[in-house]
């Protein structure tokens, strides 16, 4: 029953990209064994987060509010998804948000959320 905690409009996003890019798409998979666990829905409060709370400051990203996922497709790099989606984004009915460096290095994951800003573009690339 977790699918009601995502956004409509993350779910839409991803099933956009599914079955366009038409190749498997990775976002948790910690049930076989992989490494992959916290790359969708999150809650303020896990351990990894614990840096936040010695500051005071309330992690609220996508991840906790249901709109945004990490992930990757199989047989592509992040950088040539995000390239994809930029070059799709005629999708796209919502004005969607990528993760794109992280300490000035681009990440090899990727992090989309549809986060709305007035002042983004359709698709935003922000940097952490």
């Amino acid at each position: 029953r977790a699918w009601r905690f995502f956004s409509f409009k993350a779910l839409h996003t991803l099933l956009i990209i599914r079955k366009n890019i038409g190749k498997p798409m990775t976002i948790n998979n910690w049930f076989w064994g992989g490494k992959f666990k916290q790359r969708g829905l999150r809650t303020n409060v896990q351990n990894m987060f614990r840096q936040f709370f010695l500051t005071g400051k309330l992690y609220l990203s996508g991840h906790v509010l249901g709109e945004a996922f990490d992930f990757d497709v199989k047989g592509m790099t992040a950088h040539e998804v995000r390239n994809w989606i930029l070059n799709n984004q005629h999708l796209f009915p919502y004005k969607i948000r990528l993760e794109f460096k992280k300490n000035g290095k681009e990440i090899t994951w990727v992090h989309i959320d549809v986060i709305w800003e007035e002042k983004n573009p359709k698709v935003y690339l922000f940097n952490v």
